[in-house]
């Protein structure tokens, strides 16, 4: 049965979209079989990021639509034949992909060993939509107040579905700032929002320069990849809240 986990933010700009490729690229690696889906409708991105775009004849409304059938939609990494992606709709119209919809299609794709579901930012329909549909939530965030307290909000929007584990994900850390009391340090966001800490991502500038010139992640950065390593371990072992969010967040946020 495929592991259904949804990569969620709250706040946009965050990275999530990139943490959601790397990981599946390192899970592939790792010898499962993954595929990902971009669930934002509209304003989708993953296909850029993958450097895929060219290879999209048919996306999630086409299969929705019954014109071309699932495996026809599925686009196959160029790099990790295991990796698969299924495209979002260029059209801006939520109303096309509704959340059963959306839970059907996530069920056909069982024989994968997991399903990464890359969620729109904001908590919306859209986020509504993507969690309906999994098991498991990573909340990627970054060492801003401003993406801390979004990821505060997501998280207690959590607590109301029955997921399996939610884990954190801070992004773009740096070290330097870090050891001199002038950011956020991953553990201190992870003790304040009341959730395990699965990925510490630094700042990586070849990732910065790649993004801004072509779009497409792919680096050789070995302090990112590296820590990309170590949150597909800890994803792989489960290392997620193990009692009931609502109880380990407190009475406060129910």
């Amino acid at each position: 049965m495929a592991r259904k986990i949804v990569l969620t933010s709250g706040k946009g700009g965050v990275g999530k979209s990139t943490i959601c490729l790397s990981l599946g690229k390192q899970l592939a690696q790792n010898r499962a079989k993954v595929v990902m889906l971009d669930v934002d409708v509209g304003l989708n991105n993953l296909d850029i990021v993958a450097g895929i775009e060219s290879d999209v004849l048919y996306d999630i409304v086409d299969v929705l639509e019954h014109r071309v059938r699932l495996n026809q939609a599925l686009v196959q990494d160029k790099e990790c034949l295991d990796l698969f992606y299924l495209p979002s709709c260029h059209t801006y119209n939520v109303g096309r992909v509704k959340p059963d919809d959306l839970k059907n299609i996530v069920l056909e794709l069982e024989d994968f060993d997991y399903i990464l579901l890359d969620c729109p930012a904001g908590i919306d329909f859209g986020f509504h939509k993507a969690v309906f549909c999994a098991g498991e939530a990573l909340i990627v965030t970054t060492p801003h107040i401003t993406a801390v307290r979004d990821a505060d909000k997501v998280a207690t929007l959590l607590c109301h579905y029955n997921l399996d584990g939610v884990g954190l994900v801070v992004n773009r850390l740096d070290e330097y700032l870090v050891s001199r009391h002038k950011m956020l340090c991953a553990d201190d966001i992870a003790s304040a929002l009341k959730l395990p800490l699965l990925g510490q991502i630094p700042e990586s500038r070849d990732i910065n320069s790649i993004a801004s010139i072509s779009g497409k992640i792919n680096t050789r950065d070995v302090k990112f990849n590296s820590a990309i390593q170590s949150l597909a371990n800890n994803v792989f072992l489960g290392h997620y809240t193990c009692q009931n969010l609502a109880q380990q967040r407190g009475k406060h946020y129910v």
